[in-house]
């Protein structure tokens, strides 16, 4: 795709992707802009080994002692389309995404031109965050010298730790199984193993749970002006003790209340958006994974509806431009709410976190009102945005009351939003208004309904998507960027299936989890890959040499491996035995698919 096909073309800009190329070059070609302008399609090439690592032509612990990796083209039809266009006279523009994996890909772009017109060519960086006409052109008009090489190290140390890490481990975990039952791949990875350990950790504690039986005195009240309200006493484990309460209470016409409290709570506004944010309430609210839902936000930034939607950022800068964003608001379905913007003051209500590289996710221009998953998530971004932003903070009353009855005291609890402020526009987690008579201590209320009741404790509940990413979030697996794949990968593997909104372990990825971690929990918990993830932001920031870090890094990990190269007759006929026919169908009903991605 480019501006200019016939004439010479003082210019060759390259974007991440097709629909960004469209973007550019609608642009460069309104403002009068010779240029030819392309895209690839993601990476261009995949580290590899050196010929003679392949998978049986050496020890899996061989692996720990590559420190020299070779490139291979992973899409040949992006290749090709380069070097056709490197054949022509123009600079370089890498016009790549503005993060370190899009340095990366960059990286890869500039070495395909440099092998076409010299190691010393001259080229330039676009940087962007989002593809609206304004901020291209700025971008255009504000062309940087190089890339950010720091960038360039952090996601190629990534690149080759996974590698290796991955490549070691899955080797000796897949041939040692296979001696004992047939399997195409058992598959291992600094993120994937704590993302399934998650998942396996709750479905222990759901397993071992004991429920206890208790009790407690439920009340049913009506005051002097007919209304009514439910009430209960604390729950009671001792069952003689529960009896003798309700003895007291069974045949009461009358409870005195002794306390009735009223107090203001403040629901502070969300913040700016960021990317973990975006994927948590949106599992929530559509029911849909954060993989296909980052995908859809890309599609939205591609397409010029939002801003980058890959962002740490969850502050908005003191320079930042509100005016685009607001036009998008004022021109869309959602004006109807929003009203005269022009009335309204912009004060954002800022969080902490900076990445450096972008700002939070905000709306571009308006997207139909269609009923689409795309609609879905602009929506849900337009109205964060606007909530943030232009609102207030919302209000709530919280009203308590205990009430003796016999020789119970019952407590009675009740909330009511007295001032909407965001959630006026932002509803998604509004509380629901669950209203109480105004009550004063000493009076009288008449007993409609008595009971005692009998429950059980319940045991934790199973993970949801949006409390998997939490977990990823709080103990630094993977980055915003990244997050979203692991739940996906675990279930591909075929270590874990998701059943409505919740997250099961299969037997394989029981066995899995449990095995490691017996022989060393640090290859199932998350804080070796934290720590790996420290040091590629000790890269980024240029504070260490990606040497440095990669030989520490796979220090830690060549020990463990060590560890499971010792103990893995045992683990692999652990995992052989949760693939042998009868557990094989146990987790078939699941949807286990022995395959690799």
């Amino acid at each position: 795709m480019h501006v200019d096909e016939d004439g010479a073309n003082p210019y060759i800009v390259v974007a991440e992707k097709p629909s960004v190329a469209r973007s550019i070059a609608r642009l460069l070609k309104s403002r009068g802009v010779n240029a030819l302008v392309t895209s690839v399609r993601g990476h261009v090439f995949n580290a590899d080994f050196p010929e003679g690592y392949e998978w049986n032509s050496v020890d899996p612990s061989k692996l720990f002692s590559v420190r020299e990796f070779r490139n291979v083209i992973s899409d040949e039809r992006s290749y090709k389309e380069l070097k056709k266009a490197f054949e022509k006279d123009g600079l370089l523009i890498v016009a790549t995404d503005n993060d370190s994996e899009g340095e990366l890909i960059g990286y890869e772009i500039l070495s395909i031109y440099r092998a076409s017109k010299g190691d010393q060519a001259p080229y330039k960086r676009m940087r962007f965050n989002s593809t609206n006409p304004g901020e291209l052109w700025r971008a255009w008009n504000n062309l940087e010298d190089s890339l950010n090489m720091n960038w360039v190290m952090k996601a190629m140390l990534r690149q080759h730790f996974d590698l290796v890490t991955g490549a070691a481990f899955t080797r000796l975990l897949t041939k040692e199984t296979r001696k004992h039952q047939n399997v195409r791949l058992i598959s291992w990875g600094s993120c994937q193993s704590p993302t399934l350990g998650f998942i396996v950790k709750r479905e222990k504690e759901i397993r071992s749970f004991k429920p206890e039986p208790f009790w407690y005195i439920w009340v049913k009240l009506r005051t002097k002006d007919g209304e009514e309200f439910e009430a209960k006493s604390e729950n009671m484990r001792d069952a003689e003790k529960a009896k003798a309460v309700w003895k007291s209470v069974e045949g009461q016409k009358t409870g005195h209340v002794l306390s009735y409290d009223e107090k203001e709570k403040t629901i502070r506004r969300p913040l700016p958006l960021d990317t973990d944010a975006l994927l948590k309430d949106l599992t929530k609210i559509t029911g849909t994974s954060a993989a296909t839902l980052l995908s859809v936000a890309e599609e939205l930034y591609a397409e010029g509806f939002c801003s980058y939607p890959r962002t740490e950022t969850n502050r908005f800068r003191y320079d930042f431009d509100f005016r685009e964003p607001l036009k998008a608001l004022a021109e869309s379905d959602l004006s109807e709410v929003l009203g005269d913007l022009s009335r309204r003051r912009v004060e954002p209500f800022n969080g902490k976190k900076d990445d450096g590289a972008h700002p939070p996710i905000y709306p571009i221009k308006p997207y139909p009102e269609d009923g689409s998953l795309k609609r879905k998530v602009w929506e849900y971004i337009a109205k964060r945005f606007a909530a943030n932003v232009l609102f207030d903070d919302a209000e709530l009353k919280e009203s308590a009351a205990e009430i003796r009855v016999g020789e119970a005291a019952v407590k009675a609890s009740g909330a009511v939003v007295t001032r909407k402020g965001f959630f006026e526009i932002f509803e998604y987690f509004m509380p629901k208004d669950a209203p109480m008579p105004k009550l004063s201590p000493g009076d009288s209320l008449e007993v409609i309904g008595l009971e005692l009741k009998e429950d059980k404790t319940k045991p934790p509940s199973r993970l949801t998507e949006a409390m998997l990413l939490g977990l990823m979030e709080k103990n630094r697996i993977g980055t915003d960027a990244t997050r979203a794949e692991y739940p996906r990968i675990v279930i591909e593997r075929g270590y874990a299936v998701k059943k409505g909104r919740t997250f099961y372990p299969t037997e394989l990825g029981m066995r899995l989890i449990e095995t490691l971690s017996g022989v060393d929990e640090r290859l199932v918990t998350p804080d070796t890959r934290k720590f790996v993830e420290e040091l590629m932001d000790i890269v980024s920031k240029g504070t260490k040499s990606y040497e440095e870090c990669l030989e520490q890094a796979l220090k830690v990990y060549e020990e463990l491996y060590r560890i499971c190269e010792v103990n893995i007759k045992s683990i692999s006929e652990t995992l052989a035995g949760a693939l042998k026919p009868t557990n094989y169908r146990r987790v078939a009903n699941y949807g286990f698919q022995s395959k690799s991605t």
